[in-house]
């Protein structure tokens, strides 16, 4: 075929665009599923906004037995942030209980159940007077209320005395095992922590926050969280938010011990104690900070660089576990920062995070393992690294891909110096570093270099009298 006129073609961009991870949190924990119109058990659930989450997971301001309600609350309402991964481990087919003959009666075509967790679809009802079953959507209606109980509406039936039967949700019987989880030895389902890998595989989204709260003052549970948030899918990691115990730990001073006791002490890990509050109501610090990281974040374009420390909580006061106030000074606040837990002090302008020091400090004295900030500025960045090039594998190994990737990231590093998140970055692709037996196995090493910018932890000022300034008396002070 003769060609006889203009042509024009494509010519892939020798620079490659850096992927950036956002902030994913992924929360296990359990849920009010009775209540959900779409309930999920061991499934993770990526949810944008409030009303998707109650819709998989229901919702109930009893948080002691529905930790995933603390989570929502705290990202949905009072922090306005997401999206989030959400993780319901209590199942209602193991965890309920029987509930038998229990005496309602009918008032004017209303009845109320008054239990907490009703299945609905277990309910039997019968009227005592002649003892007839009445159905379920034909006799009668169900529907929660929103304190979590049911009302019962007749369609049919007569006012009177029944009893109903019924299976409900017991919290209780949920334990460290449920919220741990692995590979179920029957149906092979992952469950609890062993859902984290699906959520980059269903969600195209890396895991970077880990919490349980309600759960994670269990040493077992932090341990078991700390290692799943490392090496996810084998290439990803991320962040552990752990609450150390607010019970028996009911002062600041015997802290340290009970945290290198039960070896709440990885660079992956940041701890918190002891709890916060609004009036009466008892959140756990982890799941606040989980959802200042994202306020924070976002206001520097998902780039976490800057420290959650000494960031409003929107909170009024820190208290135990049973909501006994706790007092804390600076001094104190700075004694548990010292031996690597944050805790929240009202100092100025308000409730706030104190602490930029994860689990391994002071032992570790590595600024990129023990500084909460530049932990996850090295995070994002392998993980960034991951996803940008993760198309280049398999890809012919020639001198156009390896200055595609040294040269995209250079360039990147080069923007982001720009932009004062870090202070400087490079890659090397250096013949040291890749023997030639490497090179025929396909192994190809690339080193980078990167210094973020670091944490005004401490800001020190000197004041010294100047007798100089008193020759301003003479001559009007000109």
């Amino acid at each position: 075929m003769v060609n006889h006129g203009v042509n024009t073609g494509e010519t892939p961009t020798s620079i490659a665009s850096i992927i950036q991870s956002g902030n994913t949190a992924i929360i296990v924990g359990t849920a009010p599923v009775n209540m959900a119109s779409d309930p999920k058990v061991n499934v993770p659930v990526l949810c944008y906004t409030e009303k998707e989450a109650i819709a998989a997971f229901g919702y109930h301001d009893n948080w002691k037995d529905y930790s995933l309600c603390e989570a929502i609350s705290v990202f949905f309402r009072l922090f306005k942030v997401g999206p989030v991964v959400l993780v319901n481990v209590l199942d209602p087919e193991i965890h309920k209980e029987g509930i038998v003959d229990k005496a309602i009666t009918f008032t004017d075509g209303v009845a109320v159940v008054d239990d907490i967790g009703v299945l609905l679809n277990t309910m039997d009802l019968t009227y005592v007077a002649d003892s007839t079953q009445k159905t379920l959507g034909t006799d009668y209606t169900a529907a929660f209320k929103e304190d979590g109980t049911v009302t019962l509406v007749a369609l049919t039936i007569t006012d009177g005395a029944y009893k109903v039967s019924f299976d409900k949700l017991k919290p209780s019987l949920v334990d460290e095992d449920d919220i741990i989880g692995g590979v179920d030895a029957i149906t092979f389902k992952n469950e609890g922590f062993a859902t984290i890998p699906q959520v980059f595989t269903k969600f195209n989204r890396v895991p970077n926050i880990g919490l349980a709260p309600g759960w994670t003052h269990k040493p077992a549970v932090a341990q078991s969280l700390v290692s799943s948030m490392r090496n996810i899918n084998e290439v990803f990691n991320g962040i552990a938010l752990t609450d150390i115990d607010a019970d028996t730990v009911d002062n600041y001073t015997k802290v340290a011990e009970w945290k290198n006791d039960n070896s709440y002490i990885h660079e992956t890990q940041y701890n918190f104690w002891p709890r916060a509050c609004i009036g009466t109501k008892i959140y756990h610090i982890s799941t606040l900070v989980a959802a200042s990281m994202y306020k924070v974040d976002q206001d520097n374009n998902d780039i976490p660089y800057e420290s959650p420390s000494n960031k409003a909580l929107n909170t009024t006061g820190i208290c135990l576990e049973d909501g006994t106030e706790v007092d804390l000074i600076l001094g104190q606040a700075n004694y548990l920062n010292d031996n690597g837990v944050a805790t929240s002090i009202n100092f100025n302008n308000g409730w706030r995070l104190w602490g930029n020091r994860t689990g391994c400090y002071p032992s570790n004295t590595d600024v990129k393992d023990n500084t909460i900030s530049c932990k996850r500025m090295f995070i994002w960045d392998n993980n960034n690294f991951t996803l940008t090039f993760w198309l280049d594998v398999d890809k012919p190994a020639d001198n156009k891909l390896m200055d595609k990737i040294v040269d995209s990231y250079n360039d990147y590093y080069n923007g982001l110096v720009t932009k004062s998140v870090i202070l400087g970055g490079r890659i090397e692709f250096n013949s040291g570093d890749n023997p030639t037996t490497s090179l025929i196995d396909g192994k190809y090493y690339f080193k980078r270099y990167m210094t973020p910018v670091g944490v005004a932890e401490c800001i020190e000022s000197d004041l010294e009298y100047d007798v100089e300034y008193l020759q301003n008396l003479f001559g009007g002070g000109n």
